[in-house]
């Protein structure tokens, strides 16, 4: 800043605007030089922190240069050439902003075919991005995260997905290790106690789905396959993938026949991997997962099969979106994302219907992120890996909703015809989200792209208000206390109405601000959500509010589900009053389907930032009188014949007693079942043995600390150390900073580390405990933890509902988010939802109080 100072405002001027046309082109690889094959070569040891390797990388010069672009990130560059022929080229490197590195030839390079060689050296990364090591037990492991931007911390690359080309890997390491990569092994070579694997040429991909791994792995066949296929785990941990290995060929059959082709590549493997930042990736052919995900009891109980069964479906669906069409570039990482999630839970609702993902309204999922007023949009601008990881979970939620909603109006048949199409189209290469549009515009009879854009290229969603003369506005939905830029969306709307005693139907496409359907004038009531199937909030008059709940009987248990969400909303708006609000939730929580029954659970405890030490026993009483009679049907030990909606209502029932309700009789269960876990880990399902837990450690003396860590210590099953670490909400601040601390240790992984941090923070009343302790070890997290975990600090850590921790946030954070990447748009995320939240503890408190006094009284 002070060099910009010395200069006149002009010349300041021109150096800015001159630096911003060069980021807004430069941020990417020129078209200049194409990669058409790439050669790796790797000398990895685990035990070593240092790698090295060589790569020959195909090109053809497009049009005459003298420079080479590449990316590579944290790696040493020893020599760098072009081959011609038998002639050689020195290249000079350089390293430019965004990861691009200049390779330049003395003289001007004329256009055609040459080969690019690098030879270079690194560090082998120990959080868990690029190439990194993971501990397990007394082993090392080395595994590839390369999703978005890390290959090219492994190896010189042509690091984006446009560049969809054939890897042909080659990997030194000691013999007694196990090496894998995406292809089947060619030939073995071993010398002197070191062993050469070179690997089939895969077919054409893109670079971050390369993937590789050395060590000491076991392994067990996943049978039915039409292709090899093996679970690959650490040590002695391999007679754990049965569940699985037994689930993985039927899903595979789905989703070929829903493709109408087969898996595209010539193996399946899955690993088991003690370290990972994410839940898994869709590595073509050698698929990576939590550990926690693979590593299970041969028939786990119903609600502990969900997750590991959905996400092999989303991971398995990426071989054919993303892996086989694969996006043109980062904007359209949705493309990828959601249709795996919209995919995966088309394969749960058809091979486990007892999962009931039928009764799911992901949109809620959504919802949240996409009120805020920082939200961009699904398909924005990226130029770095944070803008990629800006708003991530929306690519799932977000884009799983729209492609649901989208295939509700053109019909299942035609909507899968369109998806059939649009993999033939463009199988083995790259699309763009208008040629999705197109495809689908043809088995539609509406405008697709226009409906499409209105949702995925500007951020957030409408709030649809219906008045009772028929007629219809659409705004911006928003939090209360929340500044947004006003927008329009094609909206469609499918409209129940009950009018003269029938029930009627109608459809719209709402395009503009307003409209009118006349057929609504003067209904007794309105439902604009047919099957909930709509992204947007919606908005009655009272009075057809009140005869909606007189006849909600009417509503399917989505739909139900769907107005008690829609209503909470509507009063974190400040659209609705806190009586309204409660009018609804009195009604839906006599509802005897446990689905909804959830939905009710959910719904109060959104009302928990307006709990504090001065009404916490009324809300206690509050929740006793809407829940303790499913506590007492339900109890806490699964019955044979539970459902999985039963079983999650139990646990959601649980947890809100526990932690509220201050009754004995759920204080002595927690208790005993927190001593039971502890003992035998098997014998109580995770989700209760977590709740119980914390119920303990919240009621308990300072000793837990000292049992949960000293279990911790004694099981390296990663379910059974997520169980343990969910419980570390501690009232003591003396052990709050013990579990900072121990974060920090060895025991604890890097992916893990933030986990910690954030549940510890949970048991603060304020910020100010972890401050303190953020200063002394902010540089050691930073070191340990993932860069995507660094740059979200913000959220994961300092997001409250007070004031005084945000002016705190605010101060710790005033200059480290100019030097870590991500950072402020992270700082900027959870100042706007503690605001929103201050905003509106400030409107409803005294409200809430009020109702709780003549509740309980």
């Amino acid at each position: 800043m002070t060099f910009f100072r010395m200069r006149f405002w002009f010349s300041l001027m021109c150096l800015l605007s001159s630096t911003a046309m060069a980021q807004e082109t430069n941020f990417r690889l020129t078209d200049k030089v194409t990669p058409t094959f790439q050669q790796i070569s790797l000398k990895i040891d685990p035990d070593s922190p240092s790698f090295s390797g060589e790569t020959t990388i195909t090109i053809n010069v497009n049009e005459a240069t003298d420079t080479i672009e590449f990316y590579q990130l944290d790696l040493n560059i020893i020599k760098a050439e072009l081959l011609d022929g038998a002639t050689t080229i020195p290249l000079t490197v350089s390293a430019h902003a965004y990861d691009i590195q200049h390779a330049k030839a003395e003289k001007g390079l004329e256009p055609k075919l040459y080969k690019l060689h690098i030879v270079f050296d690194g560090k082998v990364n120990t959080t868990s991005d690029g190439m990194y090591l993971s501990k397990f037990e007394d082993n090392n492991y080395i595994f590839t995260q390369f999703e978005d931007m890390h290959a090219r911390r492994a190896f010189p690359s042509f690091d984006e997905p446009a560049f969809k080309i054939s890897y042909q890997m080659t990997i030194t390491a000691p013999e007694k290790h196990t090496v894998l990569s995406n292809t089947l092994v060619n030939k073995r070579r071993v010398k002197e106690g070191w062993q050469t694997v070179e690997f089939n040429l895969t077919k054409p991909m893109p670079s971050y789905i390369v993937a590789f791994a050395v060590g000491e792995f076991d392994s067990a066949e996943i049978p039915d396959l039409k292709v090899p296929g093996k679970i690959y785990t650490p040590k002695g941990q391999a007679g754990r993938t049965k569940f699985a290995a037994k689930h993985t060929a039927g899903i595979l059959a789905s989703l070929e026949n829903y493709f109408g082709s087969p898996y595209p590549f010539e193996k399946l493997d899955f690993i088991a991997v003690p370290n990972f930042t994410h839940g898994a990736m869709e590595n073509a052919g050698l698929v990576t997962y939590r550990s926690s995900l693979l590593l299970l009891d041969d028939e786990p109980r119903l609600t502990e099969q969900r997750s590991p069964l959905n996400v092999i479906a989303h991971e398995l669906a990426h071989m054919w979106y993303g892996n086989l069409v694969t996006m043109a570039w980062w904007d359209d990482l949705w493309l990828n994302e959601a249709f795996a999630s919209w995919m995966a839970s088309k394969v749960m609702m058809e091979l486990y219907p007892e999962q009931n993902f039928q009764a799911a309204l992901v949109q809620e999922g959504a919802f949240g992120a996409d009120s805020s007023p920082t939200v961009k949009p699904v398909k924005k601008i990226v130029k770095s890996q944070t803008d990629v990881m800006d708003g991530l979970g929306l690519n799932y939620s977000k884009g799983e909703s729209i492609l649901t909603l989208i295939e509700s109006l053109v019909g299942e048949k035609a909507f899968q015809k369109g998806v059939q199409t649009y993999m033939k189209n463009n199988a083995w290469g790259n699309a763009e989200a208008d040629d999705l549009w197109a495809v689908l515009s043809d088995v539609a009879d509406f405008d697709v792209p226009a409906l499409m854009k209105t949702y995925l290229e500007q951020p957030a969603y409408p709030l649809v208000t219906f008045d009772s003369s028929g007629k219809i506005q659409q705004s911006r939905f928003h939090l209360l206390g929340a500044n947004v830029t006003p927008q329009t969306w094609t909206v469609p709307l499918a409209i129940s109405y009950k009018k003269n005693g029938k029930i009627q139907r109608t459809q719209l496409f709402l395009k503009d601000k307003s409209a009118v359907i006349a057929e609504l004038s003067e209904a007794d009531w309105i439902f604009p959500n047919d099957n909930a199937m709509g992204y947007m909030r919606w908005k009655i008059p009272a009075k057809q509010l009140s005869a909606l709940l007189s006849d909600i009987s009417s509503l399917n248990a989505r739909e139900r589900k769907n107005v008690l969400y829609n209503t909470d909303a509507l009063f974190a708006a400040g659209e609705i009053d806190l009586a309204q609000y409660m009018q609804v939730l009195d009604v839906l929580a006599t509802d005897t389907d446990p689905v909804v029954a959830s939905s009710v659970v959910s719904s109060m405890n959104d009302l928990t930032y307006l709990v504090d030490k001065d009404n916490e026993a009324m809300f206690g009483k509050f929740a006793g009188q809407k829940l303790l009679n499913w506590f007492d049907r339900l109890g806490v030990e699964e019955q044979t014949a539970d459902t999985t909606d039963v079983s999650r209502l139990r646990n959601a029932v649980y947890g809100v007693l526990a932690r509220y309700s201050n009754d004995a009789k759920v204080n002595k269960v927690s208790l005993d079942l927190a001593q039971q876990f502890l003992d035998e880990p098997s014998s109580v399902p995770r989700g209760i043995a977590s709740v119980a837990l914390r119920n303990a450690v919240r009621n308990g003396d300072s000793s837990w600390f000292e049992k949960l860590k000293a279990a911790y210590l004694q099981h390296t099953d990663a379910n059974i150390r997520g169980t343990l670490r969910s419980a570390m909400v501690f009232p003591q601040n003396e052990n709050v900073l013990k579990t900072l601390d121990f974060a920090l240790s060895d025991t604890v992984s890097p992916a893990n580390v933030i986990s910690f941090v954030a549940r510890a923070d949970s048991a603060l009343d304020n910020h100010d405990l972890l401050y303190t302790w953020l200063e002394t070890n902010f540089a050691v997290l930073v070191k340990k933890m993932p860069a995507y975990h660094v740059a979200r600090l913000p959220e994961y850590a300092s997001t409250s509902c007070s004031q005084h921790d945000l002016d705190l946030g605010s101060q710790f954070y005033a200059e480290r988010k100019k030097d870590i990447d991500g950072m402020q748009r992270s700082f900027d995320i959870s100042k706007a939802s503690t605001e929103q939240c201050i905003a509106l503890k400030s409107a409803n408190q005294g409200a809430f109080n009020d109702y709780l006094k003549q509740a309980v009284r």
